[in-house]
This record gives C-alpha cells, sequence and structure tokens, in this order.
C-alpha cells in the first residue's frame, strides 16, 4: 500500500508521540478543491472521509464539538463557548476565581476552563442514555496522557472556545494549551478586523510539542469568516473565506513538517459544517486523518461500515487507540480505519451529493407516499360501500401501493439527473411497469405474491452483495440522520418480514401441494431472512429480529394446520426469547461490532441501568414518532379500513381468508409481528407502518376481487 509520510524537519523523533486534531470548522468538502497545496499534499495521502456530525439533541455547534470530546452523542443546551484561561478577565473578576465559584475547583493561571460545566453536565443528565462530557479528556488525564488546546475563533463581540469541549476533562479543565484573545492579532482586512496570529499559535504548538500528548488546535479564520455571512455581500463573503483556508493551508504546511506520521496521528475535523452547508442540508462534513495504520485512502469504522463515512463519536475512539487505551463503553464509536482507494476525493463528493440528495428528498417522497395509501384505502372504502362498479379502477392502485418499497429501492439504480422531478418521474415509471407485470398473473393472489417476493428478494439480494441499494434509498439508512449506517433500517425491516410472510402465504394458496411441505418451505425461507435480519454481519436489527421470529412463528404454526391459543402463544414468546438471547451471546462472542455487542458491553459495565435507559429511550423515540411520522397516519388509516370491512359488507373477509387459507396465516403473522416491532423498535411506529402495506393492502385487493367477481356473475346471470 502506497502512503504518503510527512517526515519531520526538526529533531522531533526526540519528542514523545503525539496526537494533532486541527479543527477547520465551518467549511464544505467542495471547500478543499481551491488552491491550498499543504492540503492537497496531505489528503493525497491521507485516509480522507465524511463525518457525520449529529450531536444528542437538536443541530448546533457546540454540542457537535462536546459530541467529539465526549465520544457520544451529546447536547450542551446552548451553552459552551465560554472556555477561558484561568488568568483572562470574566465579567469582573478573573475566570479562574469564577471557576471556582461555579464548581468549587483552583486552578493554576495556565490552565483552560470551561465555565458553562456545571450546565453542561446538568444538560447531559437528560438525555436517555449515559453521556460524560470530557470523557476523552478525563480519560487521556487519568493515563498519564498531557491533553492541550489551542487558538479561538473569537468574533468582536463574542468569545467563540468550543475546541475546550474537546479537550477538557469531565470537571471542564484543559489543563495546558492557550485560548486568549491575543492568540488572534488585529488585522483590517480579515472578518471582524480580526486574524488567528499562526506565528504566535505555531510557537505555543512547538512548546507543547514537546510533551506530546493530544494537543487539539482551533484555526478560528474559517469560523469568523463564516460568520461574517450575514454583514457582507455574497462574493466578499466567499473571497473571506477562501483567504482564511489559504492562511490555514499555509500553517497546516508547518504542522506537517513537524511530524512523523509513521509514528504521529494527524486530525483534521470539520464539527459544523458552513452556512450554506447547513442551510443546503450538506451535514456531513469532511475529515482527514494519517498516522499509523491510517494511510491513503476512504477513512471507515465499525460504527458505520461504510467506506468514506465515519461519526463524530469515533473521533475520541481513535485517539484512545492511537495512545493504546481501551475504550469505554460510554463511547458509541469505534476507532477510524483505512481501506485503500483511488481518487478518493472525488468519490467523496459523489457520496456526499448522493447522501445530502437521498436526505433532503426523504421526506417528500414518503409523505406522498403516505398520502397515496390513505388517499387509495379512503377511496377504496367509498367504492365498496356507493360505487362497487367504480372497484375494477382502485385495483392497479392498490398494486402500485404495495410496489413501492421495490421501486424505492431500484431508484438508486437509475443514473442522470439529481433532482426531485427527475426521480419522481422514475418512480412512476418503475412503478407502472411492476403493476403492468404484477396484473399479467392469473391471480390476485399471483400479484400479491410476484410483488411481495420481488421486494423481498431484491432486499435480500442488496444485503447480501453490500447493501448499495439500501444505503440510498428514500426508506433506507441514511447517513446524515445516522440512526443506522448499515444493515437493515426500520423501514425495510418492515418491508423485508411483511413481503417475505405475504409472498411465500400468497404462493402457497396458488401451489397445489401438501400442508407438511408447504411447512418445510416457509421454514427454509423464513430462516434465510430471519438470519439476515439478526446477523451482525448485516447490523443486527435486534427488535427487527424479535419482530421477524414472532411473525415467523406465529405463520408457521397457522401453516402447519395449529391454531393460535394460550399455549401457542406461549411457545412463541418463549422461542422468540431464546433465539434473541442466542443472537446477544453470538454477537459478543463472535462477529463485528453492533448495536447488540454494544448494549451486552453497557448492561456488563454497568448493570440495569443502561437497560433502563434504553428501554426509556425506546418507549420516548416512539411516542414522538407517534406524534410526528406520517407513517402513523398510514397505520392507522389501515387499521380503520380492516375494522371497517370486518362488518360491513358482512362476512366479507370471512370469505376472503376462506378461500385464501394460507394467506389468513400471512395477516395473521404480519399483524402479530407488527405489534411485535411497535414494542421492541426505536422507531417501531415507522416497521408497523411499512409492515401493514403487505396486510392491509391484500386484503383490500382480495375484496375488490370478490366484489368485481360478484358483479360479473350478476351480470351474466341477467
Amino acid at each position: 500500500m502506497q502512503t504518503q509520510c510527512f517526515a519531520s524537519t526538526d529533531d522531533s523523533n526526540n519528542f514523545p508521540k503525539t496526537a494533532v486534531m486541527i479543527v477547520l470548522d465551518r467549511i464544505d468538502l467542495e471547500d478543499l478543491a481551491g488552491d491550498y497545496p499543504n492540503l492537497k499534499n496531505l489528503i493525497s495521502g491521507a485516509a480522507v472521509g465524511l463525518m457525520n456530525t449529529r450531536p444528542g439533541g437538536n443541530y448546533d455547534p457546540a454540542s457537535c464539538y462536546l459530541s467529539i470530546g465526549a465520544g457520544s452523542r451529546a447536547h450542551t443546551g446552548g451553552k459552551g463557548k465560554n472556555a477561558f484561561m484561568a488568568f483572562e478577565k470574566y465579567e469582573s473578576i478573573e475566570a479562574g476565581s469564577a471557576f471556582k465559584l461555579y464548581t468549587g475547583l483552583s486552578v493554576p493561571n495556565n490552565a483552560v476552563v470551561q465555565l458553562d460545566i456545571a450546565r453542561i453536565i446538568e444538560e447531559s443528565k437528560r438525555q436517555n442514555y449515559e453521556v460524560k462530557p470530557g470523557l476523552l479528556g478525563e480519560i487521556l488525564k487519568n493515563s498519564g496522557i498531557p491533553v492541550s488546546v489551542l487558538g479561538n475563533a473569537d468574533t468582536d463581540h463574542e468569545k467563540n472556545r468550543m475546541a475546550a469541549l474537546i479537550a477538557m476533562d469531565s470537571n471542564g479543565i484543559v489543563h495546558s494549551g492557550y485560548v486568549a484573545g491575543d492568540i488572534n492579532t488585529r488585522d483590517e482586512s480579515s472578518p471582524f478586523f480580526l486574524k488567528t496570529d499562526y506565528d504566535k499559535l505555531y510557537r505555543k504548538f512547538m512548546e507543547l510539542k514537546k510533551k506530546g500528548g493530544l494537543i487539539v488546535i482551533h484555526l478560528g479564520d474559517t469560523a469568523r469568516a463564516n460568520d461574517i455571512v450575514d454583514l457582507v455581500t455574497p462574493e466578499l463573503y466567499e473571497n473571506y473565506r477562501v483567504k482564511a483556508l489559504k492562511d490555514c493551508d499555509e500553517f497546516f504546511g508547518k504542522i506537517i513538517d513537524n511530524l512523523d506520521t509513521k509514528r504521529d496521528l494527524l486530525l483534521v475535523v470539520t464539527p459544523f459544517p458552513s452556512f450554506n452547508g447547513y442551510r443546503e442540508k450538506k451535514l456531513l462534513t469532511p475529515f482527514i486523518a494519517i498516522g499509523p495504520n491510517l494511510n491513503r485512502g476512504l477513512a471507515i469504522s465499525s460504527t458505520t461500515r461504510r467506506a468514506g463515512i465515519i461519526a463524530n463519536v469515533d473521533i475520541a475512539p481513535t485517539v484512545l487507540s492511537f495512545f493504546q487505551i481501551p475504550v469505554p463503553v460510554e463511547m458509541f464509536g469505534h476507532p477510524i480505519e483505512s481501506v485503500y482507494f483511488t481518487n478518493a476525493y472525488d468519490h467523496l463528493l459523489k457520496l456526499s451529493e448522493k447522501a445530502t440528495l437521498t436526505y433532503t428528498y426523504r421526506p417528500y417522497f414518503i409523505k406522498s407516499y403516505v398520502v397515496m395509501q390513505i388517499l387509495v384505502s379512503l377511496t377504496f372504502l367509498f367504492f365498496i360501500y356507493y360505487r362497487k362498479n367504480y372497484l375494477v379502477f382502485i385495483r392497479p392502485f392498490l398494486l402500485a401501493s404495495m410496489s413501492l418499497p421495490l421501486t424505492f429501492l431500484l431508484l438508486a439504480l437509475i443514473p442522470g439527473e439529481n433532482n426531485i422531478f427527475y426521480m419522481f418521474f422514475w418512480t412512476i415509471i418503475i412503478t407502472i411497469a411492476a403493476v403492468i407485470i404484477a396484473s399479467k398473473a392469473k391471480s390476485t393472489a399471483g400479484a400479491v405474491s410476484l410483488i411481495s417476493l420481488s421486494t423481498a428478494l431484491a432486499i435480500v439480494a442488496d444485503l447480501l452483495s453490500g447493501g448499495k441499494l439500501l444505503g440510498s434509498s428514500v426508506l433506507g439508512h441514511d447517513p446524515i440522520a445516522g440512526a443506522r449506517y448499515y444493515g437493515l433500517g426500520n423501514e425495510y425491516m418492515g418491508v423485508l418480514v411483511g413481503s417475505t410472510v405475504i409472498g411465500v402465504t400468497t404462493l402457497f394458496d396458488n401451489l397445489k401441494i401438501n400442508r407438511q411441505l408447504l411447512t418445510a418451505m416457509g421454514i427454509l425461507i423464513f430462516s434465510i431472512s430471519f438470519c439476515l435480519i439478526s446477523s451482525p454481519s448485516f447490523g443486527s436489527n435486534v427488535g427487527g429480529a424479535i419482530t421477524a421470529c414472532g411473525a415467523y412463528l406465529t405463520t408457521l404454526i397457522l401453516l402447519s394446520g395449529s391454531k393460535l391459543n394460550f399455549r401457542t402463544f406461549v411457545g412463541i414468546l418463549a422461542i422468540t426469547a431464546f433465539f434473541t438471547l442466542l443472537l446477544f451471546l453470538f454477537s459478543v462472542v463472535s462477529g463485528p461490532p453492533s448495536h447488540i455487542s454494544q448494549t451486552v458491553d453497557l448492561i456488563r459495565e454497568g448493570g440495569m441501568k443502561p437497560a433502563v435507559s434504553i428501554v426509556i429511550r425506546k418507549v420516548s423515540m416512539n411516542y414522538r414518532l407517534f406524534k410526528y411520522t406520517p407513517w402513523t397516519r398510514a397505520l392507522v388509516t389501515t387499521i380503520a379500513a380492516l375494522i371497517s370491512l370486518s362488518f360491513k359488507p358482512p362476512n366479507t373477509m370471512k370469505k376472503i381468508f376462506k378461500k385464501q387459507s394460507n394467506f389468513y396465516a400471512g395477516f395473521t403473522g404480519t399483524s402479530i409481528g407488527s405489534i411485535l416491532a411497535l414494542i421492541f423498535n426505536d422507531s417501531g411506529i415507522v416497521a408497523s407502518g411499512t409492515m401493514a402495506i403487505f396486510f392491509g393492502l391484500p386484503v383490500l385487493l382480495f375484496i375488490a376481487d370478490e366484489n368485481i367477481n360478484d358483479k360479473s356473475e350478476m351480470y351474466l346471470k341477467g
């Protein structure tokens, strides 16, 4: 593997091992394409990637900084800029005295103190999981590793020393460094008439490098150039940003010359995007790393398992790993690695564009889809009660609603323009093609089976081939939202379970084979699906595994000719619990790090308190989603329609289930699975909503056919 190595020009090999984290804030990936020779040279030999910047609450810069230092998604409650040298004046007293007043701790004059630490700690306690502000700094301090912070992004009217949130210990103290106002110099041609004094910053860096350890350097010029956006013309705004990056680039050259990346670690992080980047939802920021085992190519971690994408919570574990310190369970991230890749920067540009596109357009597609489902269901009810002769016209729309999850998956294969009208156009074309193909089936059961099994097969094939379509679909996981980066998200988990069960059972209604063979085939197909949902290699969706297990077992029991009663329900619960326990044990013993293994580590380390926090988080998430997600409306509409059809027309559903006995098994299985999804998933309402596509819409199709056939018979008799 060819790696660019930047050797020291001085006798730096006599210095202790050093990790340098340069904070190059409020820039976007596209900004690095300019004439910045030192940055370009660095990128050519480094591991580069896009960093998910999501904090623990609403997006704000201070929370993003705090998340890096905590190694978990944290929130500051709007605080965090008030870091001072202990000797600096804060209001009418020295900052060190104010810090002692707020915390009861005395600090030397050369320490950096975070005056908002008490409020930050209180805010962290409000999270539904354990967040320890300053965890990185605390662990390094306790391990005898020096930690320092340099620089600030002050303007003429406010302090901005947020880099201290990365370097501070759990008490809000950074024991060495320099963030005072005179690290900047007055400059009439710079935003707010301030510019980083790079000569002084460099001298301070060289002094600290003699001690080694972690040195966090805040290059404030890029932040100041961003913050002046509302005061200048767009042309001047861009000029100031370019000028700031050029000055930063010169400083990079000096730092690089004093590092030996065969031994030292250099990280370049952007905790928060630029003004334009945030407005355009480009929330993945550039990341650069070079050092031992971090070479030319794309950055990756076990958190994301996606080459070119890492998370802000991965930074702290990477620093700890560099110093050979175990990563604590409270840190949600994992050490960053690199995979060899040529033209990495160009690849990241395309990856960023695609991720931003998916994140931006997702609400439009999902809301449109849900509105379509609701309108189709309500129109069906109107026709069934008042205009039965119009039911023939609703059938294609029911098939289209069932086909759209498959369409959304295949949409990622379409090349061309990345705009919403182009994507909507191809959504319509693919869906129409699916409806035409399904309509050629000899029966409604055949059409339902064809759509369902095609959907399930496409999901399985994509999972086995790396999940590229799932990672780009508007129903797939989203690297910007950051809830899941790989495997099955809850949307497609619900789709896979629902489509598998309904596809198999409606297929069996078309096949003339004995019940034992049906059961055996069902066990085989369901086992494959369950393994993919639960396997750590594909993301270990725990709630999905419980959902699938309950849905599949219920369906198999009914397919075998048995009935659901108290004994069978107990059996389903016992087997589901057994497989869940087995899944937890397997994920710990083998397989890559996953959500399950991290949960087990948390419980092993902290007892039942983390488990209680996880339950509270799941309940809280479901409560919020139940109020706001459009899938709630889709699920409620489906259930309301089915309840209505259970009473009128009378006995219609009984007739359907009598004729389609295997479909009845699938309907019951997916209904049970939908309930389990609601209980055991973070966003269970979403999984339940997507499962309802496959247990609700086929019922409407069968009822429509029943009434159309009745009308035809009456017409023929007449």
